[in-house]
């Protein structure tokens, strides 16, 4: 992996930024007839020719841009933690992958992200020597549950979810604190967005606080407490934080707002980084432009899923159009 300068790379990635659609090209693309949606994205920017098309494959367009985001970390990001931070959810989604594929419970599957340093393989073939010390523990943990009982897909993705965010903590920790705040904040938002579905679940006190992520800003007292007060009452428990005016949505829709509280968490990421992204020395620029990316791919991939579905109307219920 290459390293450099904090100056380069954060120029780089503010050059990058500025190719990201504008909001006003995104309402264009909601706007737009599914036939001429495969045209207006390579247009913009997105993928080749190939796709210029009307039955253009939307999940091969968008992965396009999501490897070329992976190969802007792997190539040009400044410190190798801060990249392996930004790259631990693709790592992790290669060995949920190839796990679930050794233990029979889903298909194999050639939609791996192309990482560098990608030691997926270890969780294929039972060879946990070349992951990290936290990635081994918790594949040696699934692998002794699975003598049990047969694991299903969603306690796989439940035990290496947690280990990636007990790495990305790690990782963080020689980080600078835009990084640590991205950590933080992701982590938040996962534990908001479990007790959410907890809610609309019933899912008792004990099984939420097996789902709750350490390393957040948020307490689990606090978090179960707003869960036990209803969607009406949730978002007034968060009042003293960042999060309050998105969980507001929340309390308003009830578990019908819960697909725009997820746009919302994705647009607010690139956010908290706005006042310092004209810093060249700082890790902000590279960290706005690599948040704002991921949230545009999600954006783009909903407006397209809405539009072939025939649900148009779903689009602004779904998409955060300005933050």
């Amino acid at each position: 992996m290459a390293v450099t300068t904090k100056i380069y790379a954060n120029t780089l990635a503010k050059q990058n930024e500025g190719r990201l659609l504008s909001q006003e090209k995104l309402r264009r693309l909601a706007e737009a007839d599914a036939d001429n949606l495969g045209k207006m994205l390579v247009d913009y920017g997105y993928g080749s020719q190939l796709h210029a098309t009307a039955d253009f494959d939307a999940d091969a367009l968008i992965e396009a841009e999501i490897n070329r985001l992976i190969n802007f970390v792997e190539s040009d990001c400044f410190d190798e933690n801060t990249a392996a931070v930004l790259l631990m959810r693709f790592a992790y989604n290669n060995v949920k992958a190839r796990y679930k594929f050794k233990l029979g419970v889903t298909p194999r599957t050639d939609a791996l992200y192309p990482l560098l340093n990608d030691v997926s393989e270890c969780a294929e073939k039972g060879d946990y020597s070349a992951c990290s010390d936290i990635l081994a523990d918790a594949l040696k943990k699934l692998d002794e549950a699975n003598l049990q009982k047969p694991l299903s897909a969603a306690r796989i993705d439940a035990v290496l979810t947690e280990a990636m965010y007990a790495e990305m903590r790690a990782k963080a920790k020689k980080c600078g604190k835009a990084v640590k705040k991205y950590v933080t904040a992701k982590i938040d938002f996962a534990n908001l967005t479990a007790a959410l579905r907890a809610m609309r679940l019933k899912v008792p006190t004990a099984d939420l606080e097996a789902m709750f992520l350490n390393g957040g800003s948020i307490d689990f007292e606090v978090l179960n407490e707003a869960a036990k007060d209803g969607w009406e009452n949730f978002a007034s428990h968060f009042a003293e934080t960042e999060y309050y005016d998105i969980l507001k949505r929340v309390s308003n829709g009830g578990f019908a707002a819960l697909p725009a509280f997820e746009s919302d968490a994705g647009a607010i990421e690139s956010s908290f980084f706005d006042g310092d992204i004209e810093n060249l020395l700082s890790e902000a620029p590279t960290l706005h432009y690599y948040a704002a990316a991921l949230n545009e791919y999600k954006t783009v991939g909903t407006i397209v899923t809405c539009i072939r579905n025939g649900a148009r109307e779903e689009i602004n219920k779904r998409v955060r159009w300005s933050f």
